[in-house]
């Protein structure tokens, strides 16, 4: 598990240094003390398998830092700005970022939502609910619907941010209007 885990944070060190295209065999190998039978003896599909392990860690790490985040909030709209805050976190990081959110998805071949979108989702459909039982939301919003779009504004405010890390915090505070927006207050 050791070595697994050595080939997967040195492309997450190469790729956030010098993009994908860096993140060729030799230099993982290199970066992560092994050879190159080593890491197909762990990946045997190769570099498409370990890219797609390395998308999943990344995207564990950021739903790790937005439950941290959203436990030491008391206001359920910061709460919910957890997840931005920290997808738009890891997008400043230039090339994990667009990893991240439009490279890593077409390269793994997501037919379905990736760790990061749906605990994301959960945790936006679990605090909106708690926002409309508590009075603060509308009882005829569809907080289901309401989290998927959310989820996308979420993705999208990442490869902005990628491409530009100036617009994070234009982004994160868009965010938190939306959930003002659909708050009773």
């Amino acid at each position: 598990m050791r070595t697994r885990r050595d080939l997967v944070r040195a492309v997450i060190g190469i790729i956030s240094a010098g993009g994908l295209d860096a993140a060729t065999i030799e230099r993982i190998t290199k970066r992560a003390g092994t050879s190159r039978a080593t890491l197909y003896a762990h990946f045997p599909a190769g570099r498409t398998a370990l890219l797609a392990e390395t998308y999943q860690l990344v995207g564990h790490d950021l739903i790790i830092d937005a439950e941290r985040d959203a436990a030491q909030q008391t206001d359920w709209i910061e709460q919910l700005c957890a997840y931005p805050r920290a997808m738009l976190k890891l997008a400043t990081t230039r090339e994990l970022g667009l990893f991240y959110n439009v490279s890593g998805p077409q390269l793994v071949g997501m037919q379905r939502r990736g760790i990061g979108s749906q605990r994301t989702l959960n945790a936006l459909v679990d605090g909106l609910r708690r926002a409309q039982d508590s009075g603060d939301v509308a009882p005829h919003i569809d907080v289901e619907a309401i989290a998927a779009l959310l989820v996308g504004a979420i993705r999208e405010a990442g490869i902005d941010a990628s491409r530009d890390p100036s617009t994070a915090d234009r982004r994160l505070t868009a965010f938190r209007q939306l959930l003002e927006a659909i708050a009773r207050r």
